[in-house]
């Protein structure tokens, strides 16, 4: 039996569920909130609770909104890895304004890759570890250090982040090949948001984990916005996998109730219908997409289409028109909270994002399969069952603005055998 909760400002809604079947629900609100939804569903556990998984993107995103509360970012540096400085001052910032808010401090240093994995400017290390000095002198916590083609070639990323850690050991650092993604802006967004949660992300891991320990021995996941979850540790290191699970738990929640692997869900809220798919038993996901920050991120989150409730009820085939899907699962927005249905059935999962080279279609295949296993690994490692791991998505796409024999791998794994 396992338990799924969702976090949304000072209230928790949480159900017990096992095998797709919802055995009971609490909601509660205030500052114990979750410690009593907690005990409540491990009270209806006839032979205890097996997993507890949360899903807190509400509250990631009120962190990033309201940066002076309690569980609110803090401001952090970025360092840019570039081969030369940009001439004009626009051009070293980010276009957003939202992650501009927490930025104060912003330093280029030379360096970085093509997407062939040629270094296009000596690595200056030194100037890394000197915009580390001065971030730290300025009361920063964390650093996002982003790097020209870290994505197929994260070396120098991987450098400034050894030095800058010998030299400053209570900086904490973020590097954006961790969550990839090909454009430099899109692995920025996702690196800056990252480093500046850290704290926040560890402070609300805390509070989760000690709001479990009366169930026993029982681990404490996070949903994640590829439709899977992933360690508390895990989650520490790297919130922003966190920050659009809301939506990717909605959608299996749904299909979980309704007993469907395959299924377009259609979700009416109010005057709004919000519509996504299923497939092979998890969302369908996508990365580089604008989240519910109004920003682009390179972590992969729900492939959703919005429209009113009103014109989908009058033709619901040009809502549905590129579905595969004829008989669509339509939910309205009832007591039982679908995103805790999906936290509380999905299973761990990874996701690979990189650029790599090859000179034939065997050394594609076997840079495809390299990056398969280490997918799966990811997932093996995160107390999956063994030989659980499968492999749900793998696509090598050429890209044609560069040489021939660069490729874009994007592998997703998960736990669980094949619906």
């Amino acid at each position: 039996m396992r338990i799924g909760a969702r976090l949304s400002g000072r209230a928790v809604r949480g159900v017990l569920a096992d095998a797709g079947h919802v055995l009971g629900q609490s909601t509660a609100v205030g500052a114990r909130a979750l410690g009593t939804v907690l005990h409540e569903l491990g009270n209806l556990a006839p032979h205890g609770v097996r997993s507890v998984t949360l899903e807190i993107s509400d509250v990631l995103v009120e962190a990033v909104r309201r940066p002076r509360t309690d569980l609110g970012v803090t401001p952090v540096s970025v360092l840019r890895v570039l081969p030369r400085v940009p001439r004009h001052a626009a051009l070293a910032d980010h276009p957003s304004s939202t992650l501009r808010s927490f930025v104060p401090h912003r330093t280029t240093v030379s360096g970085g890759h093509d997407l062939f994995g040629t270094p296009l400017a000596p690595l200056d290390v030194p100037s890394a570890v000197e915009a580390a000095r001065e971030a730290r002198r300025l009361g920063l916590e964390a650093i996002a250090v982003v790097a020209t083609g870290a994505v197929g070639a994260p070396g120098h990323e991987s450098a400034v982040a050894k030095a800058v850690l010998d030299a400053v050991p209570d900086l904490r650092v973020s590097l954006s090949h961790e969550v990839g993604g090909m454009g430099l802006l899109v692995r920025e967004t996702a690196a800056v948001l990252n480093a500046a949660l850290l704290s926040a992300a560890g402070r609300l891991v805390d509070r989760c984990q000690r709001a479990t320990r009366p169930l026993g021995d029982v681990p404490c996941w996070f949903a994640t916005g590829d439709g899977g979850r992933v360690s508390a540790e895990r989650l520490r290191a790297l919130p922003v996998l966190g920050l659009e699970a809301k939506w990717a738990m909605t959608l299996l929640g749904a299909a979980v109730l309704n007993g469907r692997d395959n299924a377009t869900i259609v979700v009416e809220d109010g005057t709004t219908c919000t519509i996504g798919e299923v497939r092979d038993g998890l969302p369908h996901v996508a990365a580089d997409l604008q989240g519910a920050l109004g920003v682009r991120l390179a972590a992969p989150q729900p492939v959703l289409t919005t429209t009113g409730t009103e014109s989908f009820r009058a033709g619901p085939e040009r809502s549905l028109r590129g579905s595969p899907d004829v008989s669509p699962v339509v939910i309205g927005n009832g007591d039982l909270d679908l995103a805790t249905v999906g936290a509380a059935s999905c299973e761990p999962t990874s996701w690979v994002d990189l650029v790599v080279h090859a000179g034939s279609t065997d050394e594609l295949r076997q840079q495809q399969r390299a990056t398969e296993d280490r997918a799966c690994g990811m997932v093996a490692t995160s107390d999956a069952p063994p030989g659980s791991e499968r492999i749900v998505e793998s696509s090598a796409t050429a890209l044609a603005y560069v040489r021939a024999g660069t490729y874009r791998l994007r592998v997703r794994a998960a736990a669980g055998a094949r619906p």
